[in-house]
């Protein structure tokens, strides 16, 4: 499609949903309802963006609250729902109910297959799920669903293997074209590999792509990653509000030919996504940062509508690509949580930041990052780092990390104490990682106990 006609399906499909919601939800109805909006003063899709008020995390859950377990916001009048997923509660606030109907729980195959697909799976292939499965996540199902739908075979290792039975398990199977895993799990995969002296292009020359999601990355990190497994690395960015993938990268991957970023193309016939700055909220100009408030257009069950998803991503005009596709794109590699956001001395800071500082050097093997309150009662940042093996002597780590923390200095303003530690003291990551964790509330109230 060019781009009026997709913006012509979007307002088509915008209107079609606002008026469902208007006449079959009693969650909608009511908060349109308090804002002064009506389905018939939505005539464009600036009227659906000015008029429309955003949806909360905060709503949802109280609305469940209210009217348990899903909240009066479950579109299904005629059928139990057919699927129940969960949100992973990170924020801290609670997890949302979303109910799928049959319909839907198809949805989130589609949205699953389809960026895979882009990434160059097919019908025959051999496809490793790194994602735990299962559960009540929509990343729980949605993958196996999208494996199946590809007409591939698909081994679902995730939460049941160790690494090591992993590694033994794909060097067993040989022909191996697909792996899914989250960005950190994969980092974990590599690094296990190397160490044992596998190297993953040698051992699995079939291998066609590796496709991550979750966590952003730094460039020098992906660059690594795709010589090391010798295919091209792709990304898909989704959430449980999308009951799958929202956006995947397109043939550039993540690592354009130039060097830069790739971008992730948004499919926008079946989400509108705004990306708005979270303090004016107006829409990004191309380059800059928001966040992206999701309209999903095609769920019936629990559906969403104008959401606050809190995601911070870096929007783009479709033109910013040169892979021909009409959709607009967020960059590859860079999305946070404004959640995550940590102040450290009148400093804002995210984790996301230190991620693309520290592993940004390939001798890096994983970390682990503290706030705390030292016996003085002052703020003191501290990162344990522990260095792949033998990737450097001993006076060559000292300068290492004494380079990594002028360089944190030099991008956050916040000086750090850097701890080498062995890898075997940090956390093996097996889907999302925690890296980072703020101790500052028991150092306060240590100190208030001592006074």
């Amino acid at each position: 499609m060019q781009r009026a006609e997709l913006e012509a399906m979007q307002l088509a499909k915008v209107q079609r949903l606002v008026a469902r919601l208007w006449h079959e939800n009693a969650f909608y109805r009511r908060k349109w309802q308090a804002a002064g909006v009506h389905p018939d003063r939505i005539r464009t899709l600036d009227d659906f963006n000015q008029r429309i008020p955003v949806c909360t995390k905060q709503d949802f859950l109280q609305d469940q609250a209210e009217a348990p377990p899903f909240g009066s916001r479950l579109g299904l009048a005629t059928q139990p729902p057919a699927l129940v997923n969960l949100t992973g509660g990170t924020s801290g606030q609670g997890q949302e109910y979303y109910g799928r109907s049959q319909k839907d729980v198809l949805t989130q195959a589609y949205m699953h297959f389809l960026p895979w697909f882009m990434a160059g799976l097919r019908r025959g292939d051999v496809a490793l799920n790194c994602v735990p499965a299962g559960g009540m996540s929509t990343g729980g199902w949605g993958p196996a669903e999208g494996i199946r739908l590809a007409g591939a075979t698909g081994f679902h290792v995730g939460g049941n293997l160790t690494t090591q039975a992993k590694i033994e398990l794909m060097q067993r199977l040989g022909s191996i074209h697909f792996i899914y895993a989250s960005t950190n799990y994969i980092h974990t995969l590599t690094q296990a590999m190397l160490q044992a002296g596998i190297k993953p292009a040698e051992a699995f020359p079939m291998m066609k792509s590796v496709f991550i999601a979750a966590e952003g990355y730094p460039l020098e990190w992906a660059q690594d990653l795709q010589a090391s497994w010798g295919c091209a690395i792709h990304e898909g960015y989704g959430s449980t509000q999308g009951a799958g993938f929202i956006a995947s990268t397109c043939d550039h991957s993540v690592v354009r030919a130039d060097g830069h970023r790739g971008q992730m193309h948004l499919f926008e016939w079946a989400h509108k996504v705004e990306v708005l700055d979270p303090e004016t909220g107006r829409h990004a100009l191309p380059g800059d940062e928001g966040e992206i408030i999701l309209t999903n257009l095609d769920v019936q069950a629990s559906p969403v509508v104008r959401f606050s998803t809190r995601d911070r991503v870096r929007w783009h005009a479709a033109s910013h690509c040169n892979c021909g596709l009409p959709w607009h794109t967020v960059e590859a590699g860079t999305i946070g949580r404004y959640d995550d956001m940590i102040k450290v001395r009148g400093n804002n800071i995210w984790p996301i930041t230190f991620d693309q500082i520290i592993f940004a050097y390939v001798q890096v093997a994983e970390y682990r990052g503290r706030v705390y309150v030292d016996a003085r009662d002052k703020t003191e940042v501290e990162i344990q780092l522990a260095l792949k093996t033998g990737a450097c002597s001993a006076p060559e780590a000292v300068e290492l990390i004494g380079r990594i923390g002028a360089r944190i200095k030099e991008r956050t303003n916040v000086s750090v104490l850097i701890r080498e530690v062995p890898a075997s003291d940090l956390p093996e990551h097996t889907y999302k990682a925690r890296r980072w964790f703020d101790e500052r509330q028991q150092g306060y109230r240590s100190s208030v106990l001592a006074s």
